[in-house]
């Protein structure tokens, strides 16, 4: 009995060596993240400073949506590529920096990448959250490849953050 037992459990651990063998033989494939845009308000003025993260082409577009988080149109405020001026298109208004926003609106936030320099490659839009820091804001733009989750864009609003919103409508992505 005891070597049926012995038998049976040796086999047990054979099968499930050999399911984890195979298992480490193959790449974890990441589902894309879901688009998504990060909105705020100001209640007075306030500067955002926008930085890549990656390499390869990012560009953040911020909207002045008016009064309303959930706005789903407006005007672009910025236009920041991390290539502006290096063969980024004519849509780009600057490269990564510091911006000053008009307190009283409500602001879009989008962010995208291309797995290239500038080119024909597509836009990919990015999941963009935030979140609020002391008076001001923290916002980050992620993208999921096959295998990592890759941050590509960072910002921080300095103050007069009166009120934020993860999961905004998409606006302005692809730019």
């Amino acid at each position: 009995m005891k070597t049926f037992a012995f038998a049976t459990v040796f086999s047990i651990v054979a099968v499930l060596s050999a399911g984890a063998a195979n298992a480490q033989q193959k790449s974890v494939v990441l589902s894309a993240l879901p688009p998504q845009d990060f909105a705020f308000c100001l209640s007075t003025d306030a500067t955002v400073v926008i930085s890549d993260t990656v390499a390869n082409e990012v560009g953040v577009v911020i909207t002045n949506v008016g009064n309303s988080l959930t706005n789903t149109s407006g005007t672009v405020v910025v236009a920041a590529n991390n290539f502006y001026g290096k063969g980024a298109g004519s849509e780009w208004k600057s490269a990564m920096g510091q911006f000053s926003l008009p307190g009283g609106n409500c602001y879009n936030v989008a962010s995208m990448n291309k797995t290239t320099s500038p080119g024909s490659t597509a836009w990919t839009c990015a999941l963009t959250s935030g979140a609020a820091s002391g008076a001001g804001a923290t916002i980050t733009g992620v993208i999921a490849t096959q295998t990592q989750v890759t941050p590509i864009a960072s910002a921080y609003v300095t103050a007069g953050i009166s009120s934020t919103l993860n999961g905004a409508p998409n606006v302005n992505c692809p730019y």
